[in-house]
């Protein structure tokens, strides 16, 4: 019995298996503009939004008005999506003497909120199963 369970543990640290992973599928749509890059950044708590440390983050060359992104293997919990289209490539989101952005954005949920959202605002769960997700550019 020891050996089985050996072997097992040895199988599933080989294979990269996780427990309670899943893949988040992004289609980021209504992309005006066709260049650029799409910067995305994952964030799983509300701290971690606040103090900008993403869980993940892609960086994306915009070459179609639909694009798409996989984050991979995520551990269950709540994540929330956060991406803007650098069009000038300054790798910064532009915004103007009011701080209203000039430049496309998008949140995961794609929320109706005045000023930036929260983390509760754009918050999904992830569980065992794959997340599709559809962020339509503003």
């Amino acid at each position: 019995m020891k050996v089985l369970v050996s072997t097992f543990t040895l199988l599933v640290s080989l294979t990269g298996f996780k427990a309670g992973a899943a893949n988040i599928d992004i289609t980021f749509s209504d992309l005006s503009h066709q260049s650029g890059q799409l910067y995305v950044a994952l964030y799983n708590s509300s701290s971690a939004m606040k103090n900008r440390q993403h869980f993940q983050s892609q960086i994306i060359t915009v070459y179609k008005g639909n694009q798409n992104t996989v984050f991979a293997d995520v551990p269950e919990g709540q994540y929330g999506v956060m991406v803007f289209q650098d069009l000038d490539g300054n790798n910064t989101l532009n915004s103007n003497l009011l701080g209203i952005p000039t430049e496309p954005y998008g949140f995961s949920t794609n929320p109706h909120v005045m000023g930036p959202p929260s983390f509760d605002d754009i918050a999904f769960a992830v569980t065992e199963a794959n997340v599709s997700l559809t962020i339509t550019m503003e």
